[in-house]
């Protein structure tokens, strides 16, 4: 991205402070910005097409909402600036266990998948996913992890259908290795899929709502 709308995005965020939307003026940014009202409305206009922020005109000011790929783009510079640091980026994230429909069965068990986990991840998976809802205090958390690289499992297809790339990352429930994935082309949201070769359920003796903490560390 370039240099100009990536601040841009960084003030945006700043002056809405904990929320995602903002009112402003065009000459208001200007001023945050130090450029002229046209550029800021430039910047605005490109932000908008590009689907990094959503705005709406109210009076005489703009509403400008801050879109997942604004918070994406800057979690993702903020793991980036802690790899380069060196910094230890070890995290904890809290939830309840949620009853899925089923689906991850279907999804894992496809051999296009199952060949790369074993290959890329060392692991044969059991053929389904515990599913976690995270809880909203550990959100910050959560999308760190998503907008980091994690390990990437390439899409493929069959005679029916396509099925997309998933990033994995390391983690561990209760002293068991775990993975969280995340598919690469979807829009937040705070149910994680855990994948592990074991039968997390059984061997965890876990039931539907019951307190989880997953511990996960980050590759510099």
């Amino acid at each position: 991205m370039d240099y100009n709308l990536y601040n841009t995005v960084k003030v945006l965020k700043k002056l809405s402070g904990s929320g995602n939307t903002v009112y402003l003026s065009s000459g208001q940014l200007a001023k945050e910005l130090n450029v002229s009202q046209q550029t800021a409305s430039r910047f605005i206009i490109e932000l908008t097409e590009q689907k990094y922020i959503e705005r709406t005109l109210q009076n005489r000011k703009q509403k400008i909402t801050l879109l997942e790929a604004s918070l994406d783009l800057l979690y993702s510079e903020l793991n980036d600036l802690n790899s380069i640091l060196e910094m230890k980026q070890d995290f904890e994230l809290k939830g309840e266990i949620q009853n899925g429909l089923g689906e991850g069965k279907y999804y894992i068990s496809q051999k296009g998948y199952m060949d790369q986990f074993s290959s890329k991840l060392g692991i044969k998976p059991y053929p389904g996913t515990l599913n976690i809802k995270i809880y909203p205090e550990y959100e910050n958390i959560l999308r760190r992890i998503r907008s980091a690289d994690g390990t990437h499992i390439d899409g493929f297809k069959d005679n029916e259908r396509t099925f997309g790339a998933v990033k994995c990352f390391s983690g561990r429930i209760d002293g068991t290795n775990a993975w969280l994935i995340f598919p690469e082309r979807s829009s937040y949201t705070d149910i994680v899929e855990i994948i592990s070769e074991k039968f997390l359920r059984k061997d965890l003796n876990l039931n539907d709502h019951d307190r989880l903490t997953i511990r996960v560390t980050l590759d510099k």
